[in-house]
């Protein structure tokens, strides 16, 4: 395998990036300071979710499950726990608060259905022959994020968007080896959330290992499929070389590589051998509805797409309220889209925002 020349990152759109460097306590000391007032209203949103899971009969021993997924993490990859343990003390706060941010019992059991978006472009349907790999992360709880870039010792650069105070899950991301991906949720009222595995899987599945230590999409694939899990995932990746669906049970991960230049996931499965397990269109019409709509844009335009293009049809809002890309919330009903992300590859660039992305259109056409 040849391997690219690494490059730093560039990374553009949203300007408060948390920078992060040293060991991984120290990264968390720095992410736990500068992200305070936003770790701080995440660690209620769980509290409040937690509680309303319990009103609704839905009741879980926390306090267990995150000492079972805390002695899984320690293990599993130590440097993680270190970091998880410097967001506290850089934050002040308590650390079980910040672990449960970590193993995020509140998402598994309470946020159904999920919505989000994931697109990969490359040649032939890029204009200029970059790859794009492009994500919104849509949420019906609305929890702050934070950019992080980090510097490792060795060279390698990451640069990830992650819920405030975590660092196990973010829902998209790129390294400087030129490795992209974003994440959505799958899960139905078929879905058996196997809780009783916290104490050996990532509740979530960890794309921040998976992207820290990979050098090509294939290391991705192989890595991904190494990952013990408790739920299951859909997540879009790419490098300069080729790009791929891989949709993810808690037992296999189901490949699908590219065709025509383009890869779209929601939140649903679309591989038939599987399909049965996730959300119908009548149980999650807006899943269906963005994948349709983004899949029938990028058709329609097959050959022309820039960055550009790509980040108006991030914020397009055909099909709204529902089943729109962008999404707004109507009257505290429905998701709202906390933030967009396109990775270019193999330049290494990194565009975020932490709004609707229809309103980063706005202000740079005001």
């Amino acid at each position: 395998m040849v391997l690219a020349r690494r490059s730093p990152l560039r990374l553009s759109g949203y300007p408060d990036v948390i920078e992060l460097g040293g060991s991984p306590r120290e990264q968390g000391r720095a992410h736990g300071r500068l992200a305070h007032d936003g770790i701080l209203a995440n660690a209620a949103t769980v509290r409040r979710a937690m509680a309303e899971m319990a009103r609704r009969g839905r009741r879980y021993d926390q306090d267990a499950i995150l000492s079972q997924n805390e002695r899984f993490i320690g293990d599993a990859a130590p440097d993680v726990l270190e970091e998880i343990r410097g967001v506290a003390e850089g934050a002040a706060l308590p650390y079980r608060d910040v672990l449960a941010l970590n193993a995020p019992l509140f998402v598994v059991a309470t946020h159904l259905p999920l919505d989000c978006t994931q697109i990969l472009l490359r040649p032939p349907a890029t204009r200029n022959g970059d790859t794009y790999v492009a994500k919104t992360r849509d949420l019906r709880d609305v929890l702050a994020h934070v950019v992080l870039h980090r510097r490792y010792p060795d060279g390698r650069e990451t640069a990830e968007v992650h819920a405030a105070g975590s660092v196990t899950w973010p829902g998209s991301g790129v390294n400087n080896d030129g490795v992209a991906f974003g994440t959505s949720g799958c899960w139905s009222k078929r879905t058996v959330v196997e809780i009783e595995r916290a104490a050996s899987g990532w509740l979530l599945v960890n794309g921040h290992v998976v992207l820290r230590d990979s050098r090509s999409l294939d290391e991705f694939a192989e890595r991904l499929r190494a990952q013990p899990r408790v739920t299951p995932i859909n997540i879009v990746a790419g490098d300069a070389a080729g790009g791929a669906a891989f949709e993810v049970t808690v037992e296999r991960v189901y490949r699908t590589n590219a065709v025509d230049g383009a890869v779209v996931l929601t939140n649903h499965y679309v591989t038939p051998e599987i399909r049965s397990l996730g959300p119908t269109p009548e149980e999650h019409p807006s899943s269906y509805g963005r994948y349709e709509i983004a899949t029938w844009r990028i058709q329609a335009a097959r050959g022309t797409w820039t960055r550009g293009t790509l980040r108006h049809l991030l914020g397009d809002h055909e099909g709204a309220p529902r089943r729109s890309i962008c999404r707004h919330s109507e009257a505290g009903a429905g998701a709202d889209t906390v933030y967009a992300s396109i990775a270019t590859l193999p330049r290494g660039e990194f565009w975020t925002t932490l709004d609707h992305p229809c309103r980063s259109l706005a202000s740079e056409d005001a």
